[in-house]
């Protein structure tokens, strides 16, 4: 579903001395209206990864869609070793019986390249 491509924007924060400290992405993305979505991804990453998985899972069915926004925070001194980096993915988590998941397929995601690190 083109809806569920999400848009994204990379924001570098700084110190006063123009170090990285943070790096704040934003996301944006139209889902079924009736969706109570979650988002996950910050925190430290294993060093062996290339570009950090940032999840946004929704469970709505409903055929008209609505504009959620999310912010993830990923800091300076939890980049993993490799990590050059995200991948922003939406996956669709319906709900069954009890709280298990029926299967989580994914349905739009784009990549980016963090800007070069300088310290």
């Amino acid at each position: 579903m083109k809806n569920l491509v999400p848009y994204v924007n990379l924001e570098t924060l700084k110190d006063s001395n123009g170090r990285i400290e943070a790096f704040l992405v934003r996301a944006a993305v139209n889902l079924p209206a009736d969706s109570t979505p979650k988002h996950n991804g910050d925190g430290a990453i294993a060093d062996n990864v290339l570009y950090r998985p940032l999840t946004i899972s929704y469970n709505g069915t409903s055929s008209e869609t609505k504009l959620f926004h999310f912010e993830f925070i990923i800091k300076r001194d939890e980049v993993g070793l490799l990590e050059r980096g995200a991948k922003v993915n939406v996956k669709n988590g319906m709900q069954r019986e009890g709280a298990s998941l029926r299967g989580i397929e994914g349905t739009g995601g784009i990549a980016f390249d963090y800007e070069d690190i300088e310290d």
